[in-house]
């Protein structure tokens, strides 16, 4: 079939040869995914050309063929002792296990390969304040619950030395101890109230990010 195309900067009419349909170029992303990168589409659509015959005789014989395509896309196996039993692996895996031929090596299956990989589900609660983060909450949500005495005492003072640390990093400057208080009785609903103003309960000085504070000047001005 001849379609005729009209130059727009040449008078005459040219005529040039309409694509079939079977020619038009397929694109990766409308092909089934590739199974083993290592060997490519190429490998790949070799034995599902192999799937298609019927003769065993020449099956065996292209199966055997591939097998040599794949030793030389991949020779880094060569290395290993067994590594002909890998490729012999490697082309039932791509066959899916349907290659009805003549294996010189036990074939290992290795089903679970494509199996989907299990979900993270991530925390979904919403965290009040997001330069804390959530492990942060998690352990005042326990020292709420702590008894009053020494151990509830020393868990606040190392949970206010890590929220102080997390706020100078966000805030890339000095970070007032009454602050960090006031988030912790504000976050255990009341129920622990610390004064680091008194002498000898003052949390760990912090030195300045310097690089945080360059950032967030930068982002604010």
């Amino acid at each position: 079939m001849k379609k005729t195309v009209v130059s727009s900067r040449n008078p005459y009419e040219v005529t040039m040869p309409h694509p079939d349909p079977g020619m038009i170029p397929q694109y990766n992303s409308t092909r089934p995914a590739v199974r083993l990168p290592e060997y490519g589409r190429l490998v790949q659509d070799m034995v599902a050309y192999a799937l298609t015959l019927t003769d065993r005789a020449a099956r065996q014989r292209y199966a055997e063929a591939i097998v040599a395509v794949m030793a030389s896309l991949n020779p880094q196996l060569k290395g290993q002792a067994d590594y002909r039993h890998k490729l012999w692996d490697h082309l039932a895996y791509l066959a899916d296990y349907k290659l009805d031929i003549d294996y010189p090596y036990e074939i290992k299956r290795h089903d679970t390969a494509d199996a989907p990989k299990p979900h993270l589900d991530y925390p979904k609660h919403a965290i009040r304040f997001r330069h804390y983060g959530a492990i942060i909450e998690e352990a005042l949500r326990q020292l709420a619950e702590t008894p009053e005495g020494p151990a509830r005492d020393r868990l606040t003072r190392l949970i206010g030395a890590r929220m102080k640390r997390n706020l100078a990093d966000w805030k890339g400057d000095g970070v007032d101890d009454r602050k960090v208080a006031r988030d912790i009785a504000y976050y255990t609903d009341g129920t622990v109230q610390p004064d680091f103003t008194r002498p000898g309960k003052a949390l760990p000085k912090i030195g300045e990010n310097r690089f945080r504070t360059r950032y967030n000047k930068r982002r604010n001005d």
